[in-house]
């Protein structure tokens, strides 16, 4: 693991994400990949309890070797969930350069408010269909649900809401307070690359600095993701109503004979 890119989602994690691959650090562990199930989601529900709500842990808090088993392929992390792991992924890397990228924080409440804080605790018909016929679907939802009422001290997105501003706040002092003299690059969005890469012993790009995953494109890409869930729905309701179908074509014929 060489850096730990720890701000909160919807501060520049996805151009960070980005940035670290045009560097050459790759590949990296982006939120994103809970989409694409490259993490062990149960694994990582069972590390927030472990951290947030310890009396119902049912294993130990993270060290290096679970962090070892989920994040072995990766050179680098940004993003959430891992982000919440913070203080913990800095003590079992302790090479590792830590980034911390931090946004007004009105203006990151305005952005996380109408984009991740819409996600967790959905309900309704619609929902629970797809959660029902989609595990994969269904270990996202227990992983989102866990990390929000954990983490935000929340059940509802109403009291997300209450509490987000605390909980950033508590996140980025605890980021400095664990980290070591030259381990920590405050980094402010707009800076380019210079500072990102002299603190990375890196050379300077010769392209822009990305800029990615504004507000629009998120709620694009949640758009996509409902739209290949439904797809996937539609699919497993066709099989279910073609085996339900034999099965009623087998009792009517058995009730035929029996008839007959």
């Amino acid at each position: 693991m060489e850096v730990l890119a720890l701000g909160f989602s919807r501060t520049g994690t996805s151009s960070m994400h980005t940035a670290l691959q045009i560097l050459g650090i790759t590949p990296v562990c982006h939120g994103e990949d809970i989409i694409f199930q490259t993490l062990d989601l149960e694994m990582i529900a069972q590390g927030i309890v472990a951290k947030y709500q310890p009396s119902a842990a049912t294993c130990p808090p993270f060290g290096r070797k679970e962090f070892d088993q989920l994040l072995g392929q990766y050179r680098a992390v940004t993003d959430m969930p891992m982000s919440h792991f913070g203080p913990e992924l800095m003590e079992a890397y302790p090479d590792a350069k830590v980034v911390l990228v931090e946004r007004d924080i009105e203006s990151w409440f305005k952005s996380y408010s109408e984009t991740v804080a819409l996600i967790p605790f959905q309900c309704g018909f619609a929902n629970w269909l797809i959660n029902s016929l989609d595990p994969l679907t269904r270990r996202r939802r227990q992983l989102g649900d866990t990390l929000f009422r954990l983490v935000y001290r929340a059940d509802s997105r109403a009291e997300i809401l209450e509490t987000m501003r605390d909980v950033y706040r508590e996140h980025y002092a605890a980021i400095r307070q664990a980290a070591r003299p030259g381990q920590l690059l405050e980094y402010k969005l707009g800076s380019g690359w210079e500072p990102l890469c002299e603190f990375l012993g890196k050379p300077v790009p010769d392209v822009p600095f990305p800029r990615i995953n504004d507000s629009a494109e998120f709620a694009e890409k949640i758009r996509l993701v409902r739209e290949h869930l439904a797809v996937g729905v539609r699919r497993r309701i066709r099989r279910l109503l073609g085996v339900f179908g034999v099965i009623a074509a087998v009792a009517l014929a058995v009730g035929w004979r029996r008839l007959s």
